[in-house]
Formats: C-alpha cells, structure tokens, sequence
C-alpha cells in the first residue's frame, strides 16, 4: 500500500512538471480552434521543430538519468535513485527555459476552457505515468533483478514525444463536454436576446467584417448606446459572451460580426441574432479550405440576406464612369476620394446629402467600409453631422493596416487575417510613401486549392509595386509568392526569404531609415 502511494505521488509531481514544461502546446491547441486534428497538422509540419526538441530532451533524459544511477548504485537504490533524479528535473528545467526563447506569436490565453484542458491533460499524463512505474516495478518483482530500480527513470524519456498525443486526445476528450456546455450558454444568450428589446445589426463577409464593426460602432454611439462584439468575436460563443458582459443591459443597438468556417454558420447566428439589419462586405477565397469554392463560402454567407429587413453591400460593385474612383451602394455613393500615405480623404453622397471626411483609415477598402456602414446609419436615422463626427473619431484597428511610426520610420501593420483583396490594398498603401519601402509577409493561408495560385497573385501584386525590399517569411507558402513575384518581372536581388520573423529582423533592421516605410502582411499565428 506504501509502494502504492509513493508510486501515486511519484506520478502526479512528473506529470506536473511534464505538463508545466510543454505549457505551450495548449497555445498551439487554442490558436487550432481546439481542433486536435489541426493542432496535429501543426505538429507534423516539416518546419516546426516542436516535436523534434521533444525527441532530443527523451534521448537526454534516457542517458543521463541512467549514468547517473548506475555510477552512484554503490550508494544503494534509493540513494541512486535520488541521485539520478538530478539529472533528469534538471534537464526538464533547462528545457523549459530553453523552450521560452520560442515564444507563442499569440501567446496562451488562460481562459476557463484552457485551465480545464490543462487539468485533464494533467490527469492522463499523472495515468500514464504511473502505468510506466507500475510496469517497471512489476518487472522487477517478476525479473527479481535491482537493474529496474537503477532505471527508475528512464521509461519516462519516452514521455516528451508522447505529450503531444496525451493533449490531443486530452483535448478530444474534454470537447465533448465544452461543446456541450457552449450549447447551453448560446441557448441561453440567445434567450437574453429575445427578451431584450435591440436594434440587432449584423456583419458578414470574407473580409472587412471588423473594420466595418468598428466604423458602424463608431458612428452609431452618436446617437444610440451601442454594444458591439469585441476584437474579432464572430462566434456563437463570442456573441454570447457579448450580450451576457459588463452594460449589455443598457444597449440599444448590438452590433454583431458574424463569422463562417463551415456550413451551417451564419444560419445558427442568424437563429440567435435575428438580425434587424446586415452588412454584407463582400466574398472572396478565405476559408475554401473548409467550404471546397468560393461559390460554397458565398451560398454560406448570404444566408444572412434572407433574415434581415435592411441588406448593405450586396449591390457594391466599381462605379465605371468620370470618376473612376468612386464606388455606390444603394443609390449612395463616393466623390472626390483621395489616398493619402497617412490618410483618407472623400465625400460621401448619402440621399442626396454630400458628407466631407478626413479619416486615418487607409486604402480603397477603408473608403468602401466606411460607405457602407454610413448608409446603414443614414437608414437608421442618423444625420450627416453625427455621420462625419462617428467617422472621424474612428481610430484604426490593431493589426488591420494601422499606420505606427517608430524614429520616422512608418510602419503598416496587416497582420491579421490577409486575404488577397486585402494585400492588393495594403501594398498600395505601402507604395503610396515617398521614402524606400519595404514588404515582410508570410503569404495567404486557409485557400484550400487555390492556396498556390492565390499566394502567386500575390507575389505578382508585390512585383508590380515596385517595391525596394522583399522579405518572405517561412518555407511552404512562400515559394508560390517568390514564384508568382519572379514571374511578374520582379528583381530577384531585391528579395530575401528567411525562416523566421526574428530572422527578417536583421534584414530590415539596419537598412530602414527615417522616411521610409514597412509593411507586415499577414503575421500568420504559430499553427500556420
């Protein structure tokens, strides 16, 4: 019974530090949308050296536990044991320290759903565990030999590349219940709503969804309260998350961004926003991935025309005339835009009323989300004066071609979700500066079949914009952009590729000067 419990305590203090020291994987495991066959996907990609790092701590710990016991056996087994013990926690402590030099891009957020996916890969590392020190003391009273108990540690070295298993299907496991339980808190969100008496606006699109939440906020809060999903929240569970915080009770308008990854999305949100009003932003091929054409992501998304009583977008097309320039929607439309490198200057023509901004968004899209969310205001009441004051209080979202300076150096952040709409936009905002210019990207991700092709257009897009510097980043898909680049006429003395983003680093560090200008384009998360 003693046994028993020393072999239970043994297990429990490894399968702590096992788990503590591979903290990150949960990382890896939340950006995968808790998906362990993505997570999975991640783990075998030939340039992730996760695994591999994992594999080199179990030969190590293998070796040098056992030296260590068999040189000090004179002592006897428990004080060998001790001894060996040495050696092998602190190798885990060298290689968690060594494990933080690579850093999560997206580092773990600690929510309910992460603290109890950890509890439950504790529990099948503390089984495994003590399965391998329940087998290796039956051999020794089956082999009779003290050889087992000098080796005390050695069946754990095959632990470092069973963890990854062990949380995958840790977390396979506990999604059963976190589905589950994410049902009932959308059923019951979905309840809040129906009692509360909301404008309900919902956002839809490919791209641009964010940006134009973030504008139709803006303007609306001059006249309503307004509730909007934060940051990219376009889930049931984020909605729902939304509409039970802090103040959702004094909203009058809740606007919601409405996400699609496979079919049947926007018809479940539909079912819990019950929209009032829509904006549908456009299509393009983000996520065919998981949808197989574009065709199939448009059948999905505008689902949404069919529940709301006011559509904008749909009808968004260029506007082919005097003014090349100039878009319409509904009947609205844009004059006089002019692109400047640190903003955006235009007249909207909202029912006859003209509307002169200036706004620190840039770019064309910036331009046409800006046009749709002020025609949706206008529908919803508002006057031209709150429209110009909403718009010019907008501040450019983290991470969506926001304009930094950093020692004159001016800084385009893309980085989050690039599809090729948006690179076009954002490399002729790029191209816009006076000063030497310069691109770091990683490609376009979540395109499926056309994931080459789309990535080659790219690499097209930045040739023509005769740009003085090109840092690709990565292994996979940049080889389509670098193609698609050369075959553009593109100067290959021009272009570097790296591996990494610390690498690009050094190529861009000493040769950015006051004046000139970089973009990042898509800072892919670590699963990609």
């Amino acid at each position: 019974m003693v046994d028993m419990w020393i072999r239970m305590i043994a297990s429990v203090v490894c399968a702590l530090v096992f788990c503590v020291a591979t903290i990150k994987l949960l990382g890896a495991v939340q950006q995968s949308g808790y998906k362990s066959g993505a997570f999975l996907r991640w783990l075998k990609r030939k340039d992730n050296m996760a695994f591999n790092r994992l594999s080199v701590l179990a030969l190590c710990l293998a070796l040098a536990s056992t030296i260590a016991s068999l040189c000090f056996s004179f002592l006897g087994e428990r004080l060998a044991l001790v001894v060996s013990a040495l050696p092998f926690f602190a190798l885990w402590l060298l290689y968690f320290v060594a494990d933080r030099r690579y850093a999560l891009k997206v580092p773990v957020n600690y929510t309910g759903r992460v603290k109890r996916l950890f509890a439950v890969y504790l529990l099948f590392t503390a089984v495994v565990s003590y399965a391998l020190i329940a087998l290796l003391s039956f051999l020794r009273v089956v082999n009779g030999s003290t050889l087992y108990a000098l080796v005390a540690y050695v069946p754990f070295a095959v632990m470092p590349p069973l963890l990854p298993l062990l949380l995958a299907a840790a977390n396979a496991c506990s999604a059963v219940f976190e589905n589950a339980r994410n049902k009932k808190f959308v059923k019951r969100a979905g309840q809040v709503l129906d009692e509360r008496k909301l404008i309900r606006v919902g956002v839809v699109g490919s791209y641009g969804k964010t940006s134009v939440k973030n504008i139709l906020n803006g303007i609306l809060s001059q006249k309503y309260k307004t509730l909007a999903t934060p940051q990219s929240y376009n889930t049931p569970v984020g909605i729902a998350k939304t509409v039970t915080g802090e103040n959702a009770e004094e909203a009058e308008v809740l606007i919601a961004e409405m996400g699609a990854r496979r079919k049947g999305d926007i018809a479940e949100l539909c079912q819990m926003v019950k929209p009032d009003y829509a904006i549908f932003t456009g299509v393009c091929a983000q996520h065919i991935s998981t949808f197989g054409s574009v065709e199939e992501v448009y059948a999905e998304k505008s689902k949404i025309l069919a529940c709301p009583t006011t559509v904008c977008g749909e009808s968004l097309k260029p506007l082919v005339g005097e003014n090349a320039n100039a878009t319409f929607v509904e009947g609205t439309q844009i004059e006089e835009l002019q692109f400047l490198p640190t903003e955006t200057k235009l007249t909207l023509c909202l029912e006859g009323e003209k509307i002169s901004v200036t706004t620190k968004l840039l770019g064309k899209a910036a331009a046409e989300n800006i046009l749709l969310a002020a025609t949706l205001a206008k529908k919803m009441g508002l006057t031209g004066e709150q429209i110009q004051k909403g718009i010019e209080a907008v501040q450019p979202i983290p991470h969506r071609l926001q304009l930094l300076e950093n020692g004159g150096v001016y800084i385009l952040d893309d980085g989050y979700n690039c599809n090729i709409v948006g690179a076009k936009e954002a490399v002729d905002a790029l191209a816009r500066f006076t000063g030497k210019k310069c691109i770091v990207t990683q490609g376009i991700v979540e395109c499926g079949v056309l994931e080459e092709e789309l990535n080659g257009k790219l690499g097209a897009i930045i040739a023509a914009a005769n740009l003085d510097k090109v840092i690709l980043v990565g292994e996979t898909l940049v080889t389509a952009v670098k193609n698609g680049y050369l075959a553009a006429g593109g100067d290959g003395e021009k272009l570097t590729v790296v591996k990494t983003l610390e690498s690009a680093k050094g190529e861009y560090g000493g040769w950015l000067q006051a004046g000139d200008a970089i973009l990042f384009l898509n800072d892919l998360p670590d699963v990609y």
